[in-house]
């Protein structure tokens, strides 16, 4: 019968015990040491050091094997671990160029700021102006439309309209394009109009024809007005279309008698009425639309919009737009 017992973490020892009586003991002694050297006593071994990792159980480096075969999995698709999520190269100089932007964007903010101060001050004003003037980065659209809606002087606020028009850009065009249709200052949206004639007719005129589907009938006039400034002819089918708009108008109640007063309003607005005031669909000829009609086109057919769409379906009939409506 043989014993083993482990002492310590390394020697082991074999104890022989009743020996077969015709054994030799040299034998044994062989035989000992074959099945130490066999690793007999593994299984001994193992219950004493701890359970082998099994199926059930993961070794303790299982984890960051895992952790690096994503890891592996996501490289070979082409994405890079950025800012705790997994992103392609093209998110990340996205995130990176719009947080560039951002951070350009509010230096602007601080430069205008402290550019409108020092026009207040004689000894600067001269050198500020110039440097307003010369403002051509993309990164100050934001500062100068904030600024330009907030300033009060007429000559700061050309300033700016001028600035504007010095960055080829559909955001700048995009705020000189609603200063020319909704300042409140008249001369202001004069100003506006006249850099995007600068500009040109590409960036702005798209906005321009969408604002005559307005029910805003001032605001139909005064794009009418920039889009003959500009020169684009294909404005000229949905002029034709807005020669004359129909709105809800309130006549009555508070005329004097005989008398009848209208206020126009946009059509479908519901509006509650007293005083025996009525409410009553009216046309509206649009003098501004008819002349940026005249201004584009050399011709004058007056308000009879079907003569306006029978000489333009002659002149142009490539023209990307349906003829056949309105009335």
């Amino acid at each position: 019968m043989l014993v083993g017992r482990r002492t310590g973490n390394v020697c082991m020892h074999l104890f022989v015990v009743d020996p077969p009586l015709r054994v030799n003991r040299y034998l044994w002694h062989l035989l000992s040491g074959w099945i130490v050297a066999g690793g007999l006593f593994t299984a001994g071994l193992q219950a004493e050091e701890g359970p082998t990792p099994g199926a059930d159980e993961k070794p303790a480096n299982a984890g960051d094997a895992s952790r690096q075969s994503q890891q592996e999995l996501m490289t070979q698709r082409g994405l890079i671990r950025f800012r705790g999520a997994w992103r392609t190269s093209q998110e990340i100089k996205l995130i990176e160029r719009r947080e560039q932007a951002t951070i350009a964007a509010k230096k602007w903010l601080s430069r205008l700021d402290r550019l409108r101060r020092r026009l207040d001050t004689p000894a600067e004003s001269a050198q500020a102006q110039e440097e307003i003037r010369e403002i051509a980065d993309p990164a100050a659209v934001e500062a100068l439309s904030g600024a330009l809606a907030k300033e009060g002087s007429f000559r700061v606020r050309g300033l700016y309209i001028e600035s504007l028009g010095h960055i080829h850009s559909g955001e700048a065009a995009a705020v000189l394009t609603r200063t020319a249709l909704d300042h409140p200052d008249p001369e202001t949206r004069i100003a506006a109009v006249e850099r995007l004639v600068a500009i040109g007719p590409q960036l702005a005129a798209p906005a321009l024809i969408a604002a005559l589907s307005g029910t805003d009938n001032s605001r139909i006039n005064r794009a009418a007005e920039a889009l003959g400034r500009l020169g684009e002819m294909a404005a000229v089918p949905p002029l034709i279309d807005v020669l004359e708009t129909q709105h809800m108008a309130v006549a009555g109640g508070g005329a004097a008698e005989g008398a009848t007063s209208a206020t126009f309003t946009p059509s479908g607005g519901g509006l509650s009425l007293g005083g025996g005031a009525k409410r009553m669909k009216v046309n509206v000829q649009n003098q501004q639309v008819l002349s940026a009609l005249i201004a584009l086109t050399g011709k004058n057919f007056q308000w009879d919009r079907a003569a306006w769409r029978a000489w333009f379906s002659q002149g142009d009939s490539s023209a990307d737009y349906d003829l056949r409506r309105g009335g």
